[in-house]
């Protein structure tokens, strides 16, 4: 069975109505189908795994910190991908790409938006 979902994409400044459908045997993890969502990367911080432009879908009802999994979160007025990561006891979102390693947020400082469960690069 396939899933549908909606997303809008900036094209040469006009915002588009666009749908990414997928089977949804690719979702490996237990998902709210109610909550999905599809988001577009923007930027290169968690490059060489997640490549600016890919797609992302998103469970807005995951919100709970699981290490090593990748959310989106909400800090400083902007939304960020990042990878949930123990550090030396300490919960922390970090950048996977090293250009961008200072790029790592205190997990108190953030609030979880949805986590991540599927990635598509969108070419």
């Amino acid at each position: 069975m396939n899933l549908k979902l909606e997303y809008h994409q900036n094209v040469d400044g006009k915002i588009v109505r666009k749908e990414l459908q997928f089977s949804k045997d690719l979702l490996k993890e237990p998902y709210n189908l109610n909550s999905l969502f599809v988001s577009m990367v923007d930027g290169q911080s968690m490059e060489p795994n997640i490549l600016h432009g890919s797609l992302v879908i998103a469970d807005l009802s995951q919100k709970e910190f699981e290490n090593e999994a990748i959310f989106l979160i909400h800090k400083d007025n902007n939304m960020w991908i990042k990878k949930a990561k123990i550090i030396e006891n300490s919960k922390y979102f970090v950048s996977i790409n090293p250009k961008y390693s200072h790029l790592t947020y205190k997990f108190e400082d953030c609030r979880v938006i949805a986590k991540v469960l599927l990635t598509f690069e969108n070419r």
